[in-house]
């Protein structure tokens, strides 16, 4: 059985309400006293009950917002699992837990929703950053305002966010580089499917895969890199496209959604076994498209496990004052294939 504030006090030979503030980081104690608390919550390895002080002291709930983009992205359907798992496991601690999903992946839309979070005494809110000047200096106006403000999956630069949760994607790019490279040891034409140049997960996964490409394939022709905004039926569109211009094409590859397009046009186009096509993200239609060999690969980053940590990063932080351990909090790179898609979970 664990230790408790009352049996530190004892051994302390002072009040409960002097542990509770040597604890709890609030002023008052002497130094002396301080530096004897904590040297025994230490050796007694205290951990202290946050359930019930959350149960207790908390008479409003904790807000705390969860931003993502566009929800015709299968992507965003499976992080909601992992958020909704977290929303049932924290329930008894008083959390006001609420969703916001863009409709489009313009910077204004999600400035516009950052204000009106920043007017509703949020306390904390995890966003999907665009790449944006605008964005940025209203994150940054939120954090002003004591708002704790994680990101993830897509990293920028000029934000005081707390942490970064997310993928290295240049390593992710590179990744997707080197299997293309020994689908295809003789080169060859390959068509680029770029979700959008305005997030920079997708901008650093491009730049991945072509500094790789450079580095040890060089005998791979990008023919063309095309946006779809995620869009199945862009996908669809650009890959048709692409086959119709290019019939000497050997390879696709698409940094984000819409994988279920690109399907369906090579499909239509009859190529689904001669082009060798490699996406990212283990989503539904992914698992469709390994199991009938038109995906050769897919490059995960467990996307249910990445909406949890988001709800339990600040939990962690605003409910038990614990700080993220650094900065950038790295998703694991996996690869699936046909024969693995039962090891993996997105």
């Amino acid at each position: 059985m664990g230790v408790t504030i009352k049996q530190i006090a004892e051994l302390a030979n002072v009040s409960r309400g002097t542990v509770d503030k040597v604890l709890n980081h609030r002023p008052g104690v002497k130094a002396e006293t301080k530096a004897k608390v904590l040297q025994i919550a230490k050796e007694l390895n205290y951990q202290p009950n946050f359930l019930g002080k959350a149960l207790v002291q908390s008479k409003e709930p904790t807000k705390l917002g969860i931003i993502l983009t566009p929800d015709y992205n299968p992507y965003i359907q499976a992080m909601l699992k992992g958020i909704n798992q977290a929303k049932e496991e924290f329930a008894p601690f008083n959390l006001d837990i609420s969703v916001k999903i863009l409709a489009t992946l313009e910077p204004a839309e999600l400035v516009n929703l950052l204000t009106d979070m920043s007017t509703d005494s949020y306390d904390g809110i995890a966003v999907f950053p665009i790449d944006d000047e605008q964005v940025k200096t209203k994150i940054n106006q939120l954090t002003e305002q004591g708002i704790v403000i994680i990101t993830f999956n897509s990293k920028i630069d000029g934000i005081h966010d707390l942490c970064f949760l997310g993928q290295d994607h240049v390593q992710g790019g590179a990744v997707a580089a080197g299997l293309m490279g020994r689908l295809l040891p003789c080169g060859g034409q390959i068509g680029i499917i770029i979700s959008s140049h305005n997030l920079s997960c997708h901008q650093c996964r491009l730049e991945g895969f072509q500094q790789k490409l450079k580095q040890k394939y060089s005998n791979f022709d990008i023919v063309e890199i095309r946006e779809n905004q995620d869009h199945k039926e862009e996908a669809f569109k650009i890959t048709l496209e692409y086959c119709n211009k290019y019939p000497e094409l050997k390879g696709l590859y698409i940094t984000g959604g819409g994988i279920i397009g690109v399907g369906r046009a090579l499909d239509i186009a009859r190529k689904s076994e001669k082009l060798k096509v490699i996406c990212h993200d283990l989503v539904p239609d992914t698992i469709t498209l390994l199991q009938n060999g038109t995906v050769d690969f897919a490059i995960g980053q467990n996307a249910s496990n990445q909406g949890y940590q988001l709800v339990k990063i600040l939990f962690d932080y605003i409910i038990k004052r614990q700080k993220p351990n650094g900065y950038y909090m790295k998703i694991p790179i996996t690869i699936a294939t046909e024969d693995t898609i039962d090891y993996f979970e997105e």
